[in-house]
């Protein structure tokens, strides 16, 4: 019993260990990024995840959190370096063995899932290809670009699929949960004193009571990034090298169009990849035209929430028993939206293109009945290990069984959360002067743009709160 006691105490010592570094250095992180110190962020996300010079690092989440970082720093060769570590630990997740698996599935039951290493979501992936190609603009690298774009259009059209292969795995794991939930309630319910079945239904609608706002989220189609598409068809209208490439473009346009189809930019640029593939138009005789593309303010952080668990219990069975459930917590923009003049005309307003919100949102929601029944699995194991504690070591049993249960109850909270909360985008005739003047509510004062010679450039603009935004511009010649 004394060792039993010593193990779980251990247990809830480590886990209340790990709890508190984590959150030491994220929240350090996090008040860097969201005011707008990125180099200083970059840092703290470096050391974090034991990141070296080469961009090896064993954390995944931490060498996501450091690329954006480094981007938003301008340092986009170092950013690269690490992102393509962060791509390396991606494939290793994906190869994971049957071994390996088991291991995590035990932890996250008897433990918690921030045990394990973080696991990526799709949209995690797709934005590493689209930051490693826009990182390879900011360097003038157009080919390494257009690899880029391409593996993030390849993970996109393999998104679909990926979520049809991962949900059927998640139903074949449910249906075996069940059954081994059937046999630990014919097991253990008659000695514990309350249903294990019933209390397992009750609690999951618990959970879904807590989370009205699945119901109201609007999905994007098959799992579709706007943002990344819109990139897409932009870098292959912009640097084309032949018609298939305007082929491209019209292609990802057009899919982005289905999705904002009031948005004028978008309409104007698939009208022209149409007729530019149809030789109908000459990207020469095009008029200089700048876009203007506005990271809004930053994507949902990850809560915890946490779920009294309704046991059908006799009276001082057990003591204590909650369930712990991530929740997103959504975060507000920076400006609503950005005008765009020449100093004495307005030429143009940022509209909406994607929203990173849905992005992460349409993820979650697939991916929520799964992990909410894995959180009730684990919760009812611990209240059964608390009921043997007790019934065995008496009060100090009891007392072992609540702070282990306690201790170790945690939703993982871990998410990329340096993605901004929207993107917006504009397209406008470029002035003669190559000057913009970028306007907003709020912004004190505005930014003054020189624009480069060439005939088509790209202004990125970056603000995550109120305040200063940062700028890049790259042109693109015809």
């Amino acid at each position: 019993m004394k060792k039993i006691i010593l193990i779980l105490s251990t247990a809830a010592f480590l886990s209340g260990c790990q709890t508190l570094t984590t959150k030491k250095y994220s929240q350090s992180f996090d008040q860097q990024f969201s005011s707008g110190q990125f180099q200083q962020a970059s840092k703290t996300a470096i050391t974090a995840g034991s990141i070296d010079p080469k961009g090896k690092s064993n954390s995944l989440l931490w060498s996501l959190q450091a690329g954006t970082a480094l981007t938003a720093s301008e340092q986009y060769l170092f950013s690269n370096t690490v992102l393509d570590g962060a791509e390396g630990l991606m494939k290793v997740d994906d190869t994971k063995n049957i071994a390996s698996e088991g291991f995590q599935k035990a932890t996250s039951i008897l433990l918690n899932n921030s045990f394990n290493d973080y696991s990526p979501t799709v949209f995690d992936g797709v934005m590493v290809n689209t930051y490693k190609a826009l990182n390879s603009i900011f360097l003038h690298d157009m080919q390494n670009a257009r690899i880029e774009f391409n593996r993030a259009a390849d993970r996109q059209r393999r998104a679909k699929e990926h979520f049809k292969d991962k949900i059927k795995e998640q139903k074949e794991k449910l249906a075996e949960g069940k059954k081994k939930r059937k046999k630990t309630a014919k097991k253990n319910s008659p000695n514990v004193g309350f249903s294990y079945d019933k209390s397992f239904s009750a609690s999951e609608k618990s959970i879904y009571k807590k989370y009205p706002e699945l119901k109201n989220w609007e999905a994007y189609p098959d799992f579709v990034n706007p943002y990344t598409d819109y990139l897409h068809g932009l870098y292959f209208f912009l640097a084309s090298q032949d018609k298939s490439d305007f082929g491209k473009a019209r292609q990802s346009f057009r899919r982005v169009a289905g999705m904002s189809p009031k948005n004028k930019a978008i309409a104007i640029d698939l009208k022209v990849a149409n007729n530019l593939r149809k030789g109908v138009w000459r990207k020469n005789k095009l008029s200089p035209t700048t876009w203007v593309i506005y990271e809004n303010g930053q994507a949902p952080l990850v809560d915890e929430t946490l779920i009294p668990l309704p046991l059908f219990l006799v009276s001082g069975k057990i003591d204590y028993a909650q369930i712990a459930l991530p929740k997103l917590k959504t975060r507000d923009l920076s400006y609503p939206y950005l005008d765009i003049s020449n100093g004495k005309r307005k030429l143009g307003r940022t509209q909406l293109l994607a929203s990173m919100d849905r992005v992460v949102q349409t993820e979650f929601k697939k991916e929520f009945p799964y992990k909410a029944t894995e959180a009730v699995i684990s919760t009812l194991t611990k209240a059964l290990i608390q009921y043997e504690l007790k019934k065995r070591g008496g009060l100090s049993g009891s007392l072992a069984g609540i702070v282990y249960q306690a201790a170790t109850t945690h939703a993982d909270t871990r998410s990329w959360s340096t993605l901004p909360k929207e993107v917006q985008v504009a397209r406008v005739r470029k002035p003669k002067n190559n000057q913009l003047v970028i306007t907003a509510p709020g912004l004190k004062v505005p930014l003054q743009v020189e624009l480069p010679k060439n005939k088509f450039s790209i202004l990125f603009i970056k603000a995550i709160k109120s305040g200063t935004p940062t700028y890049k511009v790259i042109g693109f010649d015809a």
